[in-house]
């Protein structure tokens, strides 16, 4: 994933500076005089799953500007003025911008990257196309593998998954698996006595068996909460960092997520 982001960011940095100044960025971002500031302008002509890549280093701030009217809706996420897609589902993703872990929304990032690269690079078209096409493939198989496991109710004995990270809304909603995050473990910070408490007791009071932690969160936090609780630890992982495990990549990392996804709702094969 690194790479193809690496290598969109090299084919858009014409001067080969490391930084992509206004005149390279001119074919999609406009310069404010008034704020010193640089703004893309995303315009979206199809419905669809999108995201934005960005090479180590760049960082993208996303102003609202209020809706785009020409496909009525009342926000920027595939979702009308309810509140709603058009499936029906409330606001999830409005929050959430972890969408390669839908593998079709990543599908339609590296064939976005595909059209950069061929653009910049039209001699290695072929070569490209051939590797795109490729990892698309396996990236297909993927996704029959979540649907044909979660598709069907039955084949799981629940659909309800608790983690500790509000950043699986993606796969939910696809997979209609429902996610549900516990207070007292963030990823992100150490957690208080306090927090530790009310997890194990939301961990009690609902008869929580299993909680999805992703795999950089606090050790410490975890093994209080299983002493008290006896409940059973499974990982997911949202690929925010890079893995531990310097084998792994994306394809390896979201089927340890489906593995683990499976055994924790006692899916059958």
């Amino acid at each position: 994933m690194q790479v193809l982001m690496q290598a969109m960011f090299d084919a858009m940095d014409v001067n080969s500076d490391s930084i992509l100044d206004a005149e390279e960025l001119a074919s999609f971002a406009s310069m404010n005089d008034d704020h010193h500031a640089a703004y893309a302008s995303l315009h979206v002509e199809e419905e669809g799953e999108y995201g934005v890549a960005l090479p180590p280093g760049v960082t993208m701030h996303i102003i609202s500007n209020g809706g785009h009217d020409d496909h009525g809706h009342g926000d920027d996420d595939g979702h009308d003025d309810d509140g709603h897609d058009d499936d029906g589902h409330d606001e999830e993703l409005k929050y959430d911008p972890h969408s390669w872990l839908n593998p079709l929304a990543f599908k339609q990032q590296v064939s976005n990257v595909l059209d950069i690269l061929v653009e910049k690079y039209p001699d290695m078209e072929s070569k490209f196309t051939e590797n795109a096409n490729a990892y698309m493939a396996k990236l297909d198989s993927l996704h029959s593998d979540f649907d044909e496991t979660f598709s069907n109710s039955s084949n799981c004995e629940s659909n309800t998954v608790v983690a500790n990270h509000n950043a699986y809304n993606y796969i939910g909603v696809k997979y209609n698996i429902d996610f549900v995050t516990i207070h007292g473990v963030d990823p992100e910070g150490e957690p208080s006595a306090e927090d530790i408490a009310e997890a194990v007791k939301e961990i009690k009071e609902n008869g929580i068996t299993v909680i999805f932690i992703e795999e950089f969160t606090d050790k410490n936090a975890v093994s209080s909460i299983v002493q008290e609780t006896d409940v059973t630890v499974e990982y997911l992982y949202t690929m925010e960092l890079p893995p531990s495990n310097s084998d792994d990549d994306y394809l390896s990392l979201m089927k340890k997520n489906l593995d683990n996804l499976k055994s924790g709702l006692v899916c059958s094969s």
